[in-house]
């Protein structure tokens, strides 16, 4: 008796060559969509667009005069757990003596116009927050200042700028434009420089 042997057969399977040709035509068409991207690009056509202009002029910084009253808060390392120092930096109110940031900010360490955030400030209830003595620097600071401005430049709005790191509490700068938006039309602007 003669066995028949049944040899393996290898076809090739239409649903995997359909795959594959799919595959290398998505992939073709999309490197030619780059190319063509690409050359586009170098042509510079997206030079043309015009951006929208600001009506606003902002104080430019020149030669890191201080112009406004400046709020900067840096972090506190002399104690354990999160906290922010507040430096309440004046500007020269006389027209002929101009005052420096840095002079400024050596005058705020000297006459202990800077105040300290309790470790864990941000777990402190609303009312224990705000009567802590950074804030209430900050309040009277800016009423203060309100008051200097309309004495020695009666005719002008002044303005509250405030310096913090990058990562600085939202609380904080907060609590600041509170304060500014409370004093009604008398400061028309807050400027937020951040650093890293």
């Amino acid at each position: 008796m003669a066995f028949q042997r049944k040899e393996n057969e290898r076809t090739l399977e239409l649903f995997s060559l359909i795959d594959i040709v799919f595959l290398l035509l998505l992939f073709f068409l999309v490197s030619f969509a780059f190319r063509l991207a690409g050359e586009v690009s170098d042509a510079k056509v997206f030079s043309e667009i015009n951006l929208p202009v600001t009506d606003t002029k902002l104080p430019v910084i020149k030669n890191d005069v201080l112009e406004n009253l400046m709020i900067q808060i840096t972090p506190d390392t002399s104690q354990l757990g999160i906290s922010r120092r507040v430096y309440v930096l004046w500007p020269s109110f006389e027209d002929t003596t101009k005052i420096l940031r840095l002079q400024a900010f050596y005058r705020a360490a000297q006459d202990s116009t800077f105040a300290v955030f309790p470790p864990d400030f941000l777990r402190l209830p609303d009312d224990r927050f705000y009567a802590s003595a950074p804030c209430t620097l900050i309040t009277n600071s800016i009423g203060r200042y309100i008051e200097k401005e309309k004495f020695y430049h009666s005719n002008t709005h002044p303005t509250v700028e405030v310096r913090a790191e990058l990562n600085t509490e939202f609380k904080l700068i907060n609590l600041i434009m509170n304060i500014c938006s409370a004093q009604r039309q008398a400061i028309p602007q807050v400027i937020i420089r951040t650093t890293l």
